[in-house]
């Protein structure tokens, strides 16, 4: 796959998830510095930077392999960290039989197919406009024989009430402690703490903006209007945010490869252990 290829197939979110947009970023930065000068090396970088800007995991991986050259450490540290996130999740929904969650995360369906292994649960998922990712969600979990029953995004308290706990998983964790997530994100997790459902954000610390380098407490991503309407009305303004951020004040905690920690905790512990990344 060429640069332009790639590029486009991240902006128009036909490679999708942080992990995947991360990987596919690294092995074209690894071909690049096979061939390239340093002048073409530094346009693919800040290429792949702008195709979605609110992606750490991304940016903190191409940072990385720019740096120190080593392209199949940060390939490893992404697949191992989904498996070890997945068996940490056990600790806290292992006994839990039915699980809500909104948009799509690798991270999050392999923590509920793992679940999904050792009990019987079933999903309540929410479609998530105007992309639909949701779909995605719920094709996945039933193709794993895992039940879902699948809500529009206005039936997202519906869904949370017959639900034991909200998985979502995260694009971006600032200095503070916010999780950067999937417009809805936020309005959900503040509907499951009314209701004492907990919530849980899965994720890899690499995904930590621990010194606000990337400004996500500031600066969300907007798409195209016409992802929500093409032609709309004189005088209606089309808001398209992708994403928004969830308080840490809602967020039961934060599991990652390194365990399960409060948003503050979390930060902390992730520049600590990963000070050359962060």
């Amino acid at each position: 796959m060429d640069v332009e290829e790639t590029i486009q197939k991240i902006e128009n979110i036909e490679i999708q998830g942080a992990c995947s947009i991360a990987k596919a970023g690294v092995n074209l930065l690894k071909e690049a510095m096979k061939k390239e000068k340093n002048e073409k090396i530094n346009e693919i970088v800040e290429k792949l930077k702008n195709a979605r800007p609110t992606e750490p995991l991304l940016f903190n991986s191409i940072d990385y392999v720019k740096k120190y050259g080593n392209h199949d450490r940060v390939i490893k540290h992404i697949e191992e960290s989904k498996r070890t996130i997945a068996i940490n999740s056990l600790d806290v929904i292992g006994d839990k039989s039915v699980l809500y969650t909104h948009c799509h995360s690798s991270t999050v369906m392999d923590a509920i197919k793992l679940a999904g292994d050792k009990n019987d649960i079933s999903v309540r998922a929410t479609e998530t406009r105007p992309l639909y990712q949701g779909r995605k969600t719920a094709r996945e979990l039933s193709e794993a024989g895992i039940p879902v029953k699948f809500y529009v995004d206005s039936g997202g308290r519906l869904a949370l009430k017959e639900s034991e706990a909200m998985l979502i998983g995260a694009d971006a964790i600032t200095e503070g402690g916010k999780v950067v997530n999937k417009i809805g994100s936020e309005v959900f997790a503040e509907v499951a703490q009314n209701l004492g459902v907990p919530v849980y954000v899965l994720a890899d610390s690499w995904k930590a903006d621990t010194n606000s380098k990337f400004k996500y407490d500031k600066n969300l991503e907007r798409r195209n209007k016409e992802e929500i309407w093409p032609v709309p009305p004189k005088n209606v303004e089309i808001v398209n945010y992708a994403f928004e951020h969830v308080s840490p004040s809602v967020i039961d905690g934060i599991i990652s490869e390194i365990g399960l920690h409060n948003p503050k905790e979390f930060i902390e512990i992730a520049n600590k252990k990963y000070p050359k990344v962060l």
